[in-house]
């Protein structure tokens, strides 16, 4: 029997009991971030109408566009979406990833690594945040008592593509592509921390300017540091974030 391939299977923060299943954004162009997504991400379409469409990898959704016309730009002072973070399965496809978007010459905003993790940072078209990246494996993660340590340093792109030959090509998403996290806008982040934690039973895993928690959500203070106020409730008739689904599998490990 052929071994998998690990490029089809999901990774560790999609295996977990309790995970980020998928997203919903409000789109003002329907058909504009639709194409984005199939020719960046090589998601696919699962469904599509006049009024949304889904995509997704492996055949499992991953993001629902719901057809908007009439909203408003999305308002990064108020509560919402910060960015949504689409987990490669191997550090290969993440370097295959690396030369379709530097060949198609898509605008990138940032790359790090974080220590867990290689990221790299986007933007879709109507500005909704995207972060592309690969987790280290977890057994090898650092832990300073209940929290996890996290780094933002540059990023060594040259190793990653080391991974693959100069010519590899990226032929679509990875069939073992999920979202592993979402990273929120909030208000306040003692009453986000509460309702996650308390309501689902998340755990806070580190506490910085933002505030992930296991299953795969991270909470930031919208725009703290320019001094706006922490009363930013969403502007429901802007474009964005319309819904985070998070999946429990019982059976999981």
């Amino acid at each position: 029997m052929d071994a998998p391939n690990p490029s089809a299977l999901p990774t560790f923060a999609s295996r977990t009991p309790l995970h980020v299943g998928a997203v919903g954004l409000k789109v003002r162009d329907l058909d504009r971030l639709s194409q984005f997504y199939r020719e960046v991400l090589g998601l696919s379409v699962l469904d599509h109408d006049k009024n949304g469409a889904t995509l997704g990898a492996g055949g499992v959704p991953v993001i629902h566009l719901e057809h908007q016309p009439r909203a408003k730009p999305d308002d990064p002072r108020t509560a919402g979406l910060y960015h949504t973070a689409f987990l490669m399965p191997t550090r290969a496809d993440l370097a295959r990833w690396i030369l379709h978007v530097a060949r198609h010459k898509v605008p990138l905003t940032g790359a790090s690594d974080h220590g867990v993790s290689e990221a790299f940072y986007l933007d879709d078209p109507e500005g909704n945040g995207m972060e592309v990246y690969f987790d280290r494996p977890a057994d090898s993660w650092q832990w300073i008592g209940n929290e996890l340590k996290m780094i933002t340093d540059p990023l060594d792109i040259d190793d990653i593509l080391r991974e693959v030959p100069p010519a590899a090509t990226y032929p679509g998403a990875p069939e073992g592509l999920r979202i592993g996290h979402v990273h929120l806008r909030v208000g306040d982040i003692a009453h986000a921390e509460t309702f996650y934690r308390d309501a689902l039973g998340l755990e806070v895993t580190r506490r910085r300017l933002c505030l992930p928690l296991a299953a795969g959500v991270e909470v930031d203070q919208a725009l703290r540091e320019q001094g706006h106020s922490s009363d930013c409730p969403p502007d429901l008739g802007s474009s964005g974030r319309d819904l985070v689904t998070l999946t429990w599998d019982g059976s999981a490990s």
